[in-house]
């Protein structure tokens, strides 16, 4: 189960957080300042980080308007299809 800690209280239980983490329990721990960090474990990490091939292949498509980078990924796999598209002088050959 993920627990919230504040920063001083994490520090003096670190063992703890590590434990939990490793498990499989997210850690949350907070500072005074409001800022916040999530300890996991690298299993969990590599299991669940995104990867640049999945993210252009969903990209744009999660938000209601289009912004200039989901322009330029279209544009780019666009370009990249029509370059291994046969054309017409291949076909003669």
């Amino acid at each position: 189960m993920p627990h919230n800690w504040q920063a001083a209280e994490a520090r003096h239980h670190f063992t703890d957080v590590v434990d939990a983490a490793v498990e499989g329990d997210p850690q949350f721990i907070r500072r005074r300042d409001g800022r916040e960090v999530v300890v996991i474990s690298r299993e969990y990490f590599e299991k669940t980080k995104p990867n640049l091939r999945q993210y252009l292949l969903t990209a744009g498509y999660a938000k209601a308007e289009d912004d200039a980078f989901d322009d330029a990924v279209r544009a780019v796999r666009d370009e990249g299809a029509a370059a291994f598209a046969p054309r017409d002088t291949d076909l003669k050959n």
